[in-house]
């Protein structure tokens, strides 16, 4: 071997390394505990506006103390998706108090407490455990029976509630299809893809301890079987 292919060789060694080292790689969620801190102090800044506003903040508030002792007594760290959706709370929460819209704020100061009590209730009814996600199994009904080929789309309610963000779709056409989703409440509706016609947004709740869930989404009527 001369010496010119040997340092050729090394050269095709290191350059994808380099590469690879080069890669941007994806910035974990914060732990939960941090994610709980950052809204409870989001939660001071809510102004004094009305009795419905500063109701939905203490239910709110309430709600992130609870969970702050659980995450406390909870020594294994959450998985992901759960992290990642405490964190995009805070965000959407820093929004919609920059904004400066107070019914808009009330909206989601409303849909937020309800999302972390339903959060919180789940929790208790699974053994405290903090992170557990829920398999959520739907299917799309017409007078009672089962129409094929819908997507469904889902959005966390408080988003909906400020009209913001892009909804997530179940990974299959039903009938049925199924994801796995954060416990928390959730606006779902169906789509058929060839006509685009939609059905009506439906609140649900994704929770209360199951590991399973089956929900049933109304196809529009007029809609061929």
């Amino acid at each position: 071997m001369t010496w010119t292919s040997a340092v050729l060789g090394i050269v095709l060694l290191v350059a994808p390394a380099q590469r690879a080292a080069a890669q941007p790689t994806a910035t974990p969620p914060p732990p939960l505990t941090q994610s709980l801190t950052s809204l409870g102090r989001q939660l001071t800044r809510v102004p004094n506006a009305s009795l419905s506003m500063n109701f939905a903040e203490w239910r709110a508030r309430v709600a992130v103390s609870n969970l702050q002792d659980l995450a406390r007594n909870w020594p294994a760290e959450s998985p992901a998706d759960y992290r990642a959706n405490l964190a995009r709370h805070v965000v959407v929460f820093e929004d919609a108090l920059t904004a400066g819209d107070a019914a808009r704020l009330t909206a989601f100061l409303e849909a937020l407490a309800d999302d972390l009590e339903v959060k919180l209730e789940h929790c208790r009814q699974s053994g405290g455990k903090l992170g557990g996600s829920v398999t959520v199994q739907v299917r799309t009904l017409q007078d009672g029976q089962e129409i094929r080929n819908w997507q469904v789309f889902y959005l966390p309610r408080m988003l909906d509630a400020l009209g913001a963000g892009t909804a997530d779709r179940f990974p299959q056409l039903s009938s049925p299809t199924q994801e796995s989703l954060v416990p928390g409440r959730y606006v779902m509706w169906v789509r058929d893809a060839a006509s685009a016609k939609t059905g009506d947004k439906v609140v649900v709740k994704v929770g209360e301890g199951k590991q399973e869930l089956v929900l049933d989404l109304p196809v529009p009527a007029g809609a061929s079987r």
